[in-house]
């Protein structure tokens, strides 16, 4: 197997600062030609950013020679700097490229470059390549070019286009139009915008984002204020609307204000939801900080329904702390829905944690009046830190709650009894693990007790070790093996309580220094295995999908368990359970999840998991999008958020994962303020109504992450339209994350020419890597 070794860092960078620490300065090299012409294609790269630092006379024609390198980041490499140092005699290899290379990042990069160099005579060449073999391609690299156009021409063939019928064909036409055509953008998007097809709106929305006008705003924003957006055209709407604004730059801050106070008025709750996002979107933006976000969301905090009121509530928790702090302790402390108020709870609890005295006394008021379990809830998780004020007053507090008539409230009361580590922690905690008869207590004090820290907490773990539920002993087992990685015994009390006696009671249990640099090792680019190791992975086996295969063919220890048979499993709340699709369980399955989630356990999903599973657990947050007819495709998946850590090395430079659905449950978010949406898909809302792809979400202490895909189908797998061993490495690169170096070192490899045999060597963890990140940030927190 050929790990995938990342694509995300520069190359020419990374060689060129090797050189330099191993010794070699750029004036030591006399004549970097000779090395452009070696074997090793990294000798050639580092060469070429001699060469171009050098910036002789004839660098366009040496980089002209260069176009017929056949190593592909040598190919990009020359064509980026072509962009900035090439002449005329390069026009025509680019404009071949620009529709022609196999790989997309090339491509779309010589079209960058032809714009630069001839974008008319680009316009010429990509015009007569509409045709059904280069037509994608060539409208990619068309709307590319249009930016660099001084005269704006629309090609004969893309009127055609316009009129097809496929949706997906007529909305790459549409945006190719909108970029070519700037001065009448106004009317286009006017146009376009009218078509109900979501490809087509969310196809000129984006070409609007990234090649913004001020002419395109009223359109954009008479499209907010329509009653039905799907959210992936909603999405896409609110950053062309910004774009727009900003672009506008003398009229778009008023423009903005305008629209906010509009849509946050609308009657229909799906308008006014939309002028709190837009207040989101726009936040950290210098064009927009002059306005008065307070005033201007007021009537969407006054808003008749609830899911405008939460919405509403939560951007408070963005907004400047002095103006927005007493309208979101209003909203928690007076709304007459739990929704809201526990929004407003969260936004209230961002803009003054309870490290000081006065906010830690405001919000153990609430923790006392509030009448929600959903609310109280929520307060028990935020109360779970150890740098609070007036920490023993919320010890007290939270050792009441531990007694609280709805076990969760009491569970996540315990688990943050411990976690503030004050001196009631070990003995309240102790006490609960020794008297209650409710497993799920007992349960939730050893979880306490292993955030508490202290060595009076150690012994009455050990004891849970023999408690009757498989659960509670499984925990506590994790988390003393923890202790003594390299050789831990099985869950023996006894062996365990020697242990202990012996030489255990000498270690620290606090944070230490050494702990939190050993914690900072799990940077992005860390392998699957060693962010799973020594974690607890139970996966339930099921008649869908199959990750179990993915992680033994990246080495990830894991369990695996059934219907039914989740209570004798056992679960360790640090650990992390996989609920394959279908995700299929019994009321006890069921139960026992819920704790595990609640007391800080990660749960994933895939595909009917989400209904099966996550909407048993949670039900009212998520559920799954409505469906004409069985959800089975190939789509092209893009980020929601670029900025993401969830998403961190996901979707790199040039990449576009390829989700792979197999009879798939959209999903369909129903408490917004909730939810964060990491992946959607243009492709799958305009085939199946819906384009939510992955989510997740907070539930007590811990965290649930759902994916629409199969995990075992993604890659070369499915990719049977390939016939070419080229085309094969390009789709590696382009969808599945496939480094540069990969490529070179495996080029001549045979397994190339076989889609099965090319699948089994090269893996895609595009997909894997959510999952991965969600584990690798819990760890880097030291949860």
């Amino acid at each position: 197997m050929k790990e995938l070794l990342s694509s995300h860092q520069p190359a020419l960078a990374w060689i060129l600062g090797a050189a330099l620490a191993g010794g070699l300065a750029l004036g030591a090299v006399q004549d970097p030609e000779p090395s452009l012409r070696s074997k090793d294609a990294t000798e050639r790269l580092q060469a070429l950013e001699l060469t171009i630092g050098r910036g002789e006379e004839d660098l366009a024609k040496t980089l002209h020679k260069l176009l017929k390198d056949k190593d592909w980041e040598m190919q990009l490499a020359v064509v980026r700097a072509l962009g900035e140092h090439g002449e005329e005699r390069s026009v025509k290899t680019l404009a071949k490229l620009s529709h022609d290379a196999p790989l997309r990042r090339l491509r779309l990069a010589a079209a960058e470059a032809l714009g630069k160099l001839d974008a008319e005579e680009g316009l010429k060449t990509l015009s007569s390549k509409l045709r059904r073999d280069t037509v994608m391609s060539a409208m990619e690299a068309l709307t590319i070019l249009g930016p660099y156009l001084q005269e704006p021409k629309t090609p004969s063939g893309l009127s055609r286009l316009l009129k097809e019928e496929d949706p997906h064909l007529r909305a790459i036409a549409s945006g190719t139009l909108i970029a070519l055509q700037r001065g009448q953008r106004a009317e286009l998007l006017k146009r376009f915008l009218a078509d109900p097809a979501p490809a087509v709106r969310a196809r000129c929305l984006e070409v609007a984002t990234r090649q913004p006008l001020g002419s395109q705003v009223p359109a954009i924003n008479e499209l907010l204020g329509s009653p039905d957006l799907s959210d992936v055209v909603l999405r896409r709407a609110l950053l062309a609307s910004l774009a727009g604004m900003e672009a506008a730059k003398k009229t778009g801050t008023k423009d903005l204000g305008k629209l906010v106070r509009e849509l946050c008025g609308a009657p229909k709750e799906s308008v006014a939801r939309r002028g709190c996002l837009l207040v989101e979107e726009a936040l950290g933006n210098p064009a927009f900080e002059d306005l008065d976000w307070i005033v201007l969301t007021q009537e969407a905090r006054e808003h008749g329904d609830a899911g405008v009121r939460a919405e509403a509530a939560r951007c408070l928790g963005l907004l400047d702390p002095q103006l927005a702090l007493p309208v979101a302790r209003q909203m928690a402390s007076k709304d007459s829905s739990s929704r809201v108020r526990r929004a407003a709870l969260l936004a209230a609890l961002t803009l003054a944690p309870p490290t000081e005295e006065e906010d830690c006394s405001w919000a153990l008021e609430r923790f006392g009046a509030e009448e929600s379990p959903e609310v109280r809830k929520a307060l028990a998780v935020a109360l779970g830190r150890h740098d609070l004020a007036l920490i023993e007053k919320v010890g007290k507090a939270l050792a009441v709650a531990c007694e609280d008539s709805d076990w969760k409230v009491a569970a996540c009361a315990a688990v943050s009894l411990g976690l503030t580590r004050c001196d009631l922690a070990p003995v309240t905690l102790s006490r609960l693990l020794q008297t209650s008869s409710d497993w799920r207590l007992r349960g939730a004090a050893v979880v306490g007790l292993t955030k508490a820290l202290h060595p009076d907490g150690l012994p009455p773990i050990i004891s849970a070790l023999a408690d009757s539920e498989p659960l509670v002993a499984r925990t506590a087992h994790g988390y003393l093996s923890s202790l003594r990685p390299a050789d831990a015994p099985g869950p023996d009390p006894d062996v365990w309580s020697q242990w202990w006696q012996e030489t255990g009671s000498k270690r620290p249990l606090r944070d230490t220094k050494a702990q939190r640099e050993r914690n900072r090792k799990y940077g992005y680019s860390t392998s699957h295995e060693t962010i799973f190791r020594g974690m607890d992975v139970l996966v339930l086996e099921s008649r869908g999908d199959h990750i179990q295969t993915v992680l033994e063919r990246l080495a990830i220890n894991h369990r695996l368990t059934s219907g039914a048979k989740v209570p004798e499993s056992g679960l360790d709340a640090g650990g992390v359970f996989v609920s394959n699709c279908t995700g299929e369980m019994e009321p006890a399955d069921i139960e026992r999840l819920d704790w595990f989630v609640h007391v800080g356990g990660y749960l994933f999903g895939s595909c009917w998991a989400l209904t099966e599973t996550i909407q048993r657990l949670a039900p009212g947050i998520v559920g799954k999008l409505p469906t004409t007819g069985e959800v089975m495709n190939r789509v092209l998946a893009s980020p929601c958020h670029k900025n993401s850590p969830y998403l961190e090395g996901v979707f790199g430079a040039g990449v576009q994962p390829i989700y792979s659905l197999v009879g798939s449950h959209l999903i369909e978010v129903q408490q917004p303020e909730r939810v964060e949406v990491l992946v959607d898909s243009v492709q799958c809302a305009q085939d199946h109504g819906g384009g939510n792809l992955a989510c997740w979400f907070q539930l007590g202490h811990g965290t649930i992450m759902d994916s629409a895909n199969h995990f075992d189908v993604q890659g070369l797998t499915e990719a049977t339209h390939l016939d070419k061993a080229e085309d094969r490495m390009a789709y590696a690169m382009d969808h599945m994350g496939a480094s540069f170096a990969l490529i070179r070192e495996t080029a001549k490899e045979k397994f190339w020419g076989s889609n099965h045999r090319a699948a089994q060597e090269v893996f895609d963890d595009s997909v894997l890597r959510l999952l991965s990140n969600f584990v690798r940030l819990r760890r880097l927190e030291g949860r």
